[in-house]
């Protein structure tokens, strides 16, 4: 007993001595915000240098600290007009406007962010929103490459991994993995479907069919794919991909509206009624049930 006190006794002297009380050495992400809030921006890389190198394995040390650069703003002034969160100048001899100020992102330190995360997905590859946080800097990094890469990467470790993932804070998925994730490839898609444009649209159908060929039991896919096929005019695909969402889940009203719009886009007004009367048959209450009354009652005129 005696050998044991004197031991952890010791430590502490150890660790004290070493500028680094327990107290100080558990408790980096509040030192982080006391320095991000006061802004000693001096103090705040070694500080997460120190983090990462003494708790290697807490997947917070490698979170902030890529958060952190991903933030980093550069400060730009230009004769441009100000956009958005911008600011403008103004000329002072002629009153006119002159140009904006703008804060760009840190090229380098989003480089940086990237290589954290990249690495913490190796060491926590369990960790879904770290999949999902790298895939993010990559999208926002105009780097479509390497964001389909990684989110090719999340799904294949998911599907052999499914029943011990985690999410934000390390806990469990609230939902199983062949549900959780492909609606988080379905929130990656429809960034770029939101874009309208022919480069993105496909970039859309690339997500949309990850998903759809390693997630068939799951419909998002398949009426993301529909979608793709309907903006670019093939009215006979979008119906194919929508009846196959269908039979994955019969009771999804989206797809039904959208199978309803679609058989009236190709004349097929029987078809159309069809689907707008059970829409209203499955969730007489739900969100299509107003919109599949009044196609209902254009279709009657």
């Amino acid at each position: 007993m005696t050998s044991r006190i004197a031991a952890n006794s010791l430590l502490a002297i150890l660790l004290l001595v070493a500028g680094m009380g327990p107290a100080a050495e558990q408790d980096y992400a509040a030192r982080f915000k006391e320095l991000h809030d006061r802004k000693a921006e001096a103090e705040i890389e070694p500080l997460l240098n120190e983090w990462r190198e003494k708790k290697p394995n807490d997947p917070d040390a490698w979170i902030t600290s890529a958060n952190y650069y991903f933030n980093q703003r550069q400060v730009m002034i230009s004769t441009k007009k100000p956009q958005k969160g911008d600011f403008s100048l103004t000329d002072k001899k002629t009153g006119k406007q002159a140009g904006s100020i703008s804060f760009e992102a840190d090229k380098a330190a989003i480089k940086r962010a990237a290589e954290l995360l990249q690495g913490a997905t190796a060491k926590f590859p369990d960790r879904l929103d770290i999949w999902c946080g790298l895939a993010f800097i990559y999208q926002e990094s105009g780097d479509f490459d390497s964001e389909l890469s990684i989110l090719q990467k999340m799904v294949a470790y998911a599907r052999d991994h499914s029943t011990q993932l985690k999410w934000l804070k390390g806990e469990p998925l609230k939902e199983p993995a062949d549900q959780f994730v492909p609606k988080k490839l379905h929130s990656y898609g429809l960034y770029y479907e939101k874009k309208e444009n022919p480069e993105d649209d496909q970039r859309f159908l690339n997500i949309a069919m990850l998903a759809a060929e390693q997630f068939p039991n799951h419909p998002y896919a398949f009426n993301d794919v529909a979608m793709y096929f309907s903006v670019i005019g093939d009215n006979a695909k979008t119906r194919e991909w929508l009846e196959r969402a269908n039979r994955i889940d019969p009771k999804d009203t989206l797809v039904m509206m959208n199978l309803g719009h679609i058989c009236s886009k190709l004349g097929d007004s029987h078809g159309a009624r069809k689907w707008y009367e059970e829409v209203i048959k499955v969730d007489p209450t739900g969100e299509y049930a107003r919109q599949a009354k009044d196609a209902l009652a254009k279709l009657k005129k």
